[in-house]
């Protein structure tokens, strides 16, 4: 009998420690670094991205965007998730539906879109559906970040779901403008043309395409924008606590 406690309570402890290692794991604030460099006048429109930071609780998702400059009033990025299993859905047009020619050749299923005031949310699904518009937390307009935070939900998210993203930054519509700068590019955005001329008509940027991307799932891919949602830490320590007391009451009856 003694020997049957003891060894239930070694299983308890080990519960117990699992739930601690997990609450420990789910405390994360992921940073995702680029260059900073952009072409011509780009940092002033935030194209000098310096890096990206995103978290999340049990309801939302926050981006913060680094820019190497203050940003100017008219500030154009583009947030593009490719969320894991759900490619199948995603665009492959590489046309954002503000205008731009960017995008993720193998698929897009969520954007954010920002503008001088704020960020929208879509989704994709036959088609752009906007589901949200927020404006930002901090930053923004003459600042060198801008901070949006967002509804898992409108971005077709729920906890647990990982996704590999890339924000872009472009001129705005008409023409059809593609990259001035990328977070996911070690050199300057590569345009399809070669150019590095953004605001020509003629090219497209392609966040899994370019020779100098570090954009997960491609032959160059380095897999550093890739994100998992994960509950917040007092979600996992319910969840914790709740495994641990039905352990307890089986371990209790047996004895």
């Amino acid at each position: 009998m003694s020997m049957r406690l003891s060894q239930g309570l070694v299983s308890l402890s080990a519960v117990g420690l699992l739930s601690i290692a997990a609450l420990s794991a789910a405390a994360q604030t992921m940073t995702y670094y680029g260059t900073g460099n952009a072409i011509g006048g780009g940092p002033g429109d935030g194209a000098g991205i310096s890096s990206v930071v995103v978290n999340n609780d049990a309801n939302n998702i926050t981006f913060t965007i680094n820019s190497s400059q203050p940003m100017a009033s008219y500030i154009f990025y583009t947030v593009e998730l490719q969320i894991t299993g759900h490619a199948a859905n995603g665009s492959t047009s590489l046309v954002n539906p503000w205008g731009e020619n960017i995008g993720i050749s193998s698929g897009v299923n969520s954007l954010i879109n920002t503008y001088n005031g704020g960020a929208s949310a879509l989704t994709y699904n036959s088609g752009w559906t906007q589901n949200d518009s927020v404006g930002y937390a901090a930053g923004g307009a003459g600042s060198s970040f801008a901070t949006m935070t967002f509804p898992l939900s409108t971005l077709g998210l729920t906890l647990g779901n990982s996704f590999l993203f890339d924000v872009v930054s472009s001129y705005a519509s008409p023409g059809g403008q593609s990259a001035y700068g990328a977070l996911d590019s070690t050199g300057y955005p590569a345009e399809s043309d070669g150019s590095y001329q953004p605001w020509l008509t003629s090219n497209y940027y392609d966040s899994a395409a370019d020779a100098n991307s570090t954009f997960p799932n491609t032959p160059n891919g380095g897999g550093q924008s890739l994100y998992t949602v994960v509950p917040e830490p007092c979600t996992l320590v319910l969840v914790g606590m709740g495994g641990l007391l039905l352990a307890c009451r089986r371990f209790f009856r047996r004895v």
